[in-house]
């Protein structure tokens, strides 16, 4: 244990090292398998050096964030060793927020602020998917075990269903803090818009539906009101602030969520459920091609970042239709490159690539891929194609009957 605490702490004295110090560092994040930073100074840091670090898995420049791949489970920890080293700067924080201010749009930013505001969700959908998962193993193979303790079972659906309850609610959290606002405001008005209250309310002729706007609702309402209490705080004086600024926030954003954006949300939810019914829901060549196209692209979305825009559209999918159809289909890319780095495991003499195989195919096959793609399938070349192939040869079979498969996987 003690060894493994000490490689940590080294991991994460090198890495700070070689970004030029948390004096070069205006903000410091982290997702599944990977710590972000966006520096001050890029020419302080040295990717080179840090590739040669025993635990880094990889480097990688996002758009404005420098990346280093340390693995599922461990991302967390480094960042947790190095945010406290870092707590001592309190300028930092300050700093970060007003060069994001200043920075001018840019999709790679919106796609880091995406990630950002959802990764730290991803444990419980996690938990719950696999509770909900569990249940319907058993409903399946042993369906006299539910009608046999059936109270359990319902305590577990009970369990198993909380994330989605409270999932406006943990993302409009997480959108507050990531713009710098107030998480409680956040929150109440995430949690506005799903309140059973609101379905007694008629406004302009027409019933208000709770919940209606769904996930994209929740981020429109959410980055609103945190603009707007930012830009408030900024004009009111310092004395009134406290009381006033939550005042305005919240009554002003709460109207215009009603009127404007869960309206909004709402037309965007059904423009993507006739999407996903068009394309995924029917027996169609339309629906193996899509099939072949996302399985055989995701590979791509994952190298250059394009995946995390596809994070809100899951938590939709999944929201609608309570299962999710797109995600098993991705999982073909990555199962692809499973496939092609265990073939290259089998035929390689290369003792040091069979180590980095042994490490990186388990995390893969559990649906983390970078460790294979950064350390094997990309800087070979070849298993990098082969995965792609077989992930839209896995995405097309998917959508060519396998419903079974896809509904079962698709459980989250």
């Amino acid at each position: 244990m003690a060894n493994k605490i000490e490689h940590l702490d080294v991991l994460a004295r090198e890495i700070e090292k070689y970004a030029g110090g948390f004096d070069n560092v205006a903000t410091l994040t982290h997702c599944m398998t990977r710590i972000r930073l966006v520096l001050k100074d890029n020419s302080k840091f040295d990717a080179e050096a840090l590739k040669q670090i025993e635990g880094v898995k990889g480097v990688i420049f996002n758009g404005e964030q420098q990346q280093v791949i340390v693995g599922m489970g461990t991302a967390a920890k480094v960042f947790s060793l190095m945010n406290k080293r870092m707590q001592g700067s309190t300028s930092t924080a300050t700093e970060s927020v007003a060069q994001a201010e200043k920075k001018a749009f840019s999709i790679r930013r919106t796609l880091n602020t995406l990630a950002a505001i959802f990764v730290p969700t991803i444990p419980a959908l996690i938990g719950c998917g696999l509770i909900m998962g569990l249940i319907n193993i058993v409903r399946l193979v042993a369906p006299g075990v539910v009608d046999q303790f059936p109270e359990l079972f319902k305590l577990l659906k009970l369990i198993g269903s909380a994330v989605f309850v409270y999932l406006s609610i943990m993302i409009g959290v997480n959108t507050a803090k990531e713009l710098g606002a107030s998480t409680s405001i956040g929150a109440v008005m995430a949690g506005l818009l799903s309140m059973p209250g609101l379905a007694d309310i008629t406004l302009f002729g027409s019933k208000l539906v709770p919940g209606s706007g769904g996930i994209f609702a929740v981020l429109m309402v959410v980055v609103f009101s945190s603009k707007f209490e930012v830009w408030f705080r900024s004009i009111i004086k310092e004395s009134l602030d406290l009381i006033v600024t939550p005042f305005v926030t919240i009554l002003v954003s709460a109207m215009v969520a009603i009127v404007v954006f869960q309206p909004a949300g709402h037309y965007l939810n059904q423009i993507l459920a006739q999407g996903v019914s068009v394309a995924l829901l029917n027996s169609g060549g339309a629906a193996v091609a899509t099939g072949g196209i996302l399985g055989g692209s995701f590979l791509f979305l994952l190298l250059t970042g394009l995946h995390q825009g596809l994070i809100p559209i899951h938590a939709e999918i999944l929201q609608t239709f309570g299962l999710n159809y797109l995600f098993p289909i991705l999982a073909m890319g990555g199962m692809g490159q499973v496939g092609s780095c265990f073939w290259v495991y089998l035929k390689t003499k290369n003792q040091r690539l069979k180590k980095t195989l042994v490490g990186a195919l388990p995390v893969g096959i559990f649906g983390v891929g970078e460790p294979l793609l950064f350390g094997v399938s990309l800087p070979l070349g070849k298993p990098f194609i082969a995965g792609c192939i077989g992930g839209a040869a896995g995405g097309a079979s998917s959508m060519s009957g396998s419903s079974f498969l896809l509904v079962l996987l698709g459980y989250h």
